[in-house]
């Protein structure tokens, strides 16, 4: 199965766009896993954002800004008008905890005066993910424990980089890291199963009630990660895989190029969509506009990219 290109562009502003939604047919919100800032852009207009959102001034005394305090915002959500965010839940490079990355949260995004938005906290922030699922015996088996101190993108490391709305107001959060199974083959796994775990109550967890999971989900991808997972329509998500580990081509391994998958979370089919313009893209975020579900656009992390000033954006017919 093929999809068909329809426009490329590229955006001012940031680098490194980390997780992205619709706030209506023309304006997208967007993070940058490097700062605890959302941006605001207009998705006919490729520049500067046009408004920039400071998490500490909406979350006053609980979110702030500085060295090893950044969320590592991954990717959003949107259920009825409440716009969830999420933190990687990942490491340091060297294995050290990070607080500030272990954060659910949602947001309200309104229209304003003079074409700006006012935003509000919906809610607390729920913090206890991980620590959750290790309560559960049915996530016994991704060590998770173990994971949380180990190297994101090391072998059993821990990072999620997946969120996603379902029918009945629930989310699914999708890891990047650990993978489940597979073969360890010059240092690296393959053929490991990606995890999606279903998070049933997510108005509840930030207003400090208990999490309520349902059964792990493990999706085939080829031995790649989930690096974003966004709902077209009712039970129907376009699944961005990638890489759990670096990336970067060795005598051993080849550079992995990001793949698409369709997926209906009811039926459970799975379907891989080869495109070769995602070749050269590290893609981070993936959203539908209302009443466009068969036009996905993808944002590329070009933080990477020697001399960066922006970032791509590339839409797709699905």
């Amino acid at each position: 199965m093929t999809t068909n290109t329809i426009q490329e562009k590229k955006y001012f502003g940031i680098s490194n766009p980390s997780g992205a939604v619709a706030l209506n047919h023309n304006l997208f919100v967007v993070a940058d896993d490097e700062d605890n800032v959302l941006r605001i852009y207009d998705k006919n207009v490729p520049d500067k954002p046009l408004q920039t959102i400071s998490l500490s001034a909406v979350f006053k005394g609980i979110i702030a800004d500085g060295e090893d305090l950044e969320i590592d915002l991954e990717s959003a959500a949107e259920i009825e008008g409440i716009y969830f965010w999420l933190g990687s839940h990942s490491s340091s490079r060297t294995g050290e905890y990070r607080e500030a990355r272990h954060r659910l949260f949602a947001i309200n995004i309104k229209a304003g005066v003079k074409g700006k938005f006012t935003v509000s906290p919906a809610g607390g922030i729920y913090t206890s993910l991980i620590r959750d699922l290790q309560d559960d015996s049915r996530f016994d088996r991704y060590h998770l424990g173990k994971a949380k101190k180990t190297h994101a993108k090391g072998l059993g490391g821990l990072s999620i980089e997946g969120l996603a709305s379902t029918p009945d107001n629930g989310l699914l959060i999708g890891f990047r890291n650990p993978l489940s199974g597979g073969d360890i083959k010059k240092g690296r796994l393959e053929k490991g199963k990606a995890l999606i775990v279903k998070l049933k109550n997510p108005f509840e967890v930030i207003h400090e009630l208990k999490a309520k999971f349902a059964d792990p989900i493990e999706l085939d991808l080829d031995g790649l990660g989930i690096r974003e997972i966004t709902r077209r329509k009712n039970h129907k998500y376009l699944i961005v895989a990638g890489p759990y580990h670096e990336n970067i081509a060795t005598d051993d391994h080849k550079r992995k190029a990001f793949q698409l998958y369709k997926w209906s979370s009811k039926s459970g089919k799975l379907n891989h969509l080869k495109k070769k313009e995602l070749d050269s893209l590290n893609i981070e975020a993936a959203l539908f506009y209302p009443d466009n579900d068969d036009c996905v656009q993808l944002l590329s992390d070009d933080g990477g990219l020697a001399g960066a000033n922006g970032f791509r954006s590339l839409s797709l017919t699905l």
